[in-house]
This record gives structure tokens, C-alpha cells and sequence, in this order.
């Protein structure tokens, strides 16, 4: 499972992605501001000019020396963008105005150039008639309708801008999500891999980049593979040529013990105890790695499984001995060395509780033994949670390792209850 404090590369590009399509979308912005408002302005102001000429040549001329009375507008209201004034240029009297033109001359001198109004709320321009040299022609617009016009013009280039570049963040968004998926199907397939089972190996390199990480993962798990194999096939012959000689001293030392004197045969007990512990320790050996750890399932009870056993002061009372389906050679290898585990710890009794729940087979041992510190419990947990099993773990001895791997073989879990009195494994792995 990832870790959520590790930086994800796909938040990370998700979130470069926004960030510059942002900034993208305001550079554009601020470039549309910069040239789209010259060239309205440009094209505003020819409009101006070319409506002022069109103005000029439709008014009909005046006398040179004509005294003229100021036009009044019509009664017609409409709205009216641009206005006209026939200005005297002696006076600055306006003779002749265009509807909502104001009556005072906006400008009273000709300046054959495009000039704002002394309010800036114009924009204008003036143009002299020849045949009438004291009077001007002068049209303008007004500032509002341009600021209107420009305002419009950059706000939906910049809302267009932003709406492309956002389109365009999450289609790129899309395709590296759809990118990453042969990643994540790659991470998948490496999590079910098992060196010791080629058919498992990761095959979804459907991406050039991902070729050198499958044969990379391909490589180290022939590696693994090839260690595990050379060290179960030791373990398995170091375990059958240990397995006579037990058996040898063992039989030698129940000879001895029926010959020897009294004050010997304590002794002798107790060897013959550690005999016939480390005899079971080589049978869980040889059940452990006879060809590997895949479980051989069978139909079988506990009663059957711990008959040929040898506990010779612990009681062991085994509560709902119903049928279960297990490899019978690693569950006996596991409950041998958790049962020698509690007579170590002076159990003398211990209860053997089996359940079918929802599909799952669990069986808890309970002991009466010394039991176990929750801090020293909890160290415990946290080295079969991360499997573990070195010296400095504090797991010692070989009964808590044996069945954890035979519960992770099954498919299932150990568990450490915290119990009182005595210590307490639980053995959680599913019926089928």
C-alpha cells in the first residue's frame, strides 16, 4: 500500500499542469490586453475618421458669409453612438449638431488629428470646410461605448483563453492518468509475483519505459528464487541426515534409562525431553520445506493430527473437534512447536478452541502458562506485522515463526490476544 506522506507523481503533474495552464491563460490574457486593445483602438478610431469624411461629404456647403442659426434635433429618441457639431471657428459656436450632441463645441479649433475631449469623455476628431473656411466639421464618439466595446472584446478573449487552457489541463490529465495505468497494473502484478512460480511474473510492460523494470523485477526474482531453492534443498538434507541420528539417541537413551541407576535417571529424562524436541523441530523442518510452503489441503480433525504426539505433562483438551481442511504436515509442524513453546513457558494445560465463521477456520491455544508482558506482546505483533523474523525482533525460538508462515501459506493470519492467564495464539485462515 503507498505511502500518503510520499509525494504522488500523479498529484504532482496534475497539479504543474494547473498551474501552468494558469499561467498560461493570464500571459495570454495579458498579451490579448496588450494587442487586441491596440487594434481595436486602431480600428475604432478608422471607423471614426471614416464616418467623420462620410459626415463631411453628405452636409451640404455653406455660404461663406452666411449667418446660420444652430439645427435643432428631431423628436425621434434613439441612441446615438456617435455625434456630429458644425462649429464656428471664429465664435466656437455650434451652428448645426446631430441629435444628443451636446450644444456647447466640444473642440473650438481644428486640429486634423484624433484628440480626446477636455471631460475625456469623447473621442474626436475635426475636419475644416474648404468652401466654408470659418466653420468646422467635428464628430465624435464616445469614450464609454469604446471602453464598452474593448472591455467586451478582451474579457471574452481572456474567458476563452482560460476555458481552452483548462480543456486542455484536464485532457492532458486524462491521458496521463490513462498513461499510468500500465504502472499501476505493473505495480499489481508485482504485488501476487512469486519468484518460485513463473507463471506470475509480470507481463504488462505494454510501455517501452516499463520494459527495464520488468526485467528488472524478472532478474531479481530469479535470483530469489534460485537462494530459496539452493536453501530449502539444505534445509531439507540437513534435516534428513539429522533425523536418524535423533532417532539413535533417542532409542539409545530409553535403553540407558531402564539401566541406569536412580540417582541418573533425572538426567537422563531430561536428555531424552531435549531429544525428543529437537526430533520435533526436524519434523516441522522436513514438513516446512519438503518441496515448498504451497499448502497440500486435506480433510482432516485435531485429534488425528496430535494423536502420534508425545506431550508428556501437558494436558491438551481440544474443545469442537470438528473436521477442517488444512495441509495436514504444516498445521502439525505449526501446533508442534507452539505446544512445545507453551511447555517451555511451565503450561501445563492447554485448551485447543476451534471455529468455522463466515468461511474462516480459526483455532485459538490457549495455555496456562507464565504468558507474556503486554509490552513484550506488542513487540511481538509489530515483528510478525512486518514478517520480521530476525534475532533482533525479539521473536526467539522457531514455534511463533513456524506458524505464521504456515498461517501466510494458507492464505490467512496470525493473531496475539492479550489474554489472563497464560498466552494465547489465534490462527485465522479461510475454510476453502
Amino acid at each position: 500500500m503507498a505511502d500518503p506522506a510520499l509525494p504522488s507523481i500523479r498529484r504532482r503533474l496534475a497539479a504543474s499542469l494547473l498551474w501552468i495552464s494558469l499561467l498560461a491563460s493570464g500571459l495570454t490574457g495579458l498579451m490579448i490586453w496588450k494587442v487586441i486593445g491596440h487594434e481595436i483602438d486602431e480600428q475604432v478610431d478608422q471607423k471614426l475618421t471614416e464616418s467623420a469624411e462620410i459626415i463631411h461629404n453628405l452636409l451640404p456647403t455653406l455660404p461663406a458669409n452666411g449667418n446660420v442659426i444652430a439645427g435643432t434635433p428631431g423628436d425621434e429618441e434613439y441612441e446615438e453612438h456617435l455625434i456630429w457639431q458644425v462649429v464656428d471657428s471664429a465664435t466656437g459656436r455650434v451652428l448645426i449638431r446631430s441629435h444628443n450632441a451636446p450644444e456647447q463645441a466640444l473642440q473650438k479649433t481644428v486640429s486634423h488629428e484624433l484628440a480626446d475631449s477636455a471631460d475625456r469623455h469623447w473621442r474626436l476628431i475635426t475636419i475644416d470646410f474648404k468652401k466654408s473656411p470659418d466653420r468646422f466639421l467635428l464628430v465624435a464618439q464616445n469614450t464609454e461605448e469604446r471602453d464598452e466595446a474593448y472591455s467586451a472584446a478582451i474579457l471574452y478573449a481572456a474567458l476563452i483563453s482560460l476555458l481552452t487552457g483548462l480543456v486542455s489541463t484536464l485532457l492532458l490529465i486524462w491521458q496521463f492518468h490513462r498513461e499510468l495505468e500500465p504502472l499501476a497494473r505493473l505495480s499489481e502484478q508485482v504485488k501476487t509475483y512469486d519468484p518460485l512460480r513463473p507463471d506470475t511474473l509480470p507481463r504488462a510492460a505494454t510501455r517501452a519505459e516499463l520494459q527495464p523494470i520488468e526485467q528488472a523485477v524478472h532478474e531479481l526474482g530469479q535470483r530469489l528464487a534460485q537462494r530459496v531453492i539452493s536453501e530449502r534443498a539444505f534445509t531439507s538434507h540437513a534435516a534428513h541426515a539429522l533425523r536418524t541420528p535423533v532417532a539413535g539417541i533417542d532409542a539409545q537413551l530409553a535403553i540407558a534409562l531402564r539401566e541406569a541407576p536412580e540417582a541418573l535417571r533425572p538426567r537422563l529424562i531430561r536428555a531424552r525431553q531435549a531429544a525428543s524436541r529437537l526430533g520435533r523441530v526436524i519434523q516441522a523442518l522436513l514438513a516446512m520445506f519438503r518441496s515448498g510452503v504451497d499448502p497440500q489441503r486435506q480433510t482432516i480433525r485435531l485429534s488425528e493430527l496430535l494423536q502420534p504426539l508425545s506431550f508428556s505433562e501437558l494436558q491438551i483438551d481440544i474443545r469442537n473437534d470438528e473436521a477442517l481442511s488444512a495441509d495436514p504436515d504444516l498445521l502439525t509442524a505449526a501446533l508442534l512447536n507452539l505446544l512445545d513453546n507453551a511447555q517451555r513457558h511451565q503450561a501445563r494445560q492447554v485448551q485447543l478452541i476451534l471455529v468455522h465463521d463466515a468461511g474462516w477456520t480459526r483455532l485459538r491455544l490457549h495455555d496456562d502458562g507464565v504468558g507474556c508482558p503486554p509490552e513484550r506482546l506488542q513487540q511481538l505483533r509489530q515483528a510478525l506485522a512486518r514478517q520480521d523474523y530476525s534475532t533482533d525482533s525479539g521473536l526467539k525460538g522457531l514455534g511463533l515463526i513456524l506458524a505464521d508462515l504456515v498461517m501466510r501459506a494458507h492464505g490467512g493470519r496470525m493473531e496475539l490476544p492479550q489474554v489472563e492467564p497464560g498466552f494465547c495464539v489465534d490462527l485465522n485462515w479461510p475454510s476453502t
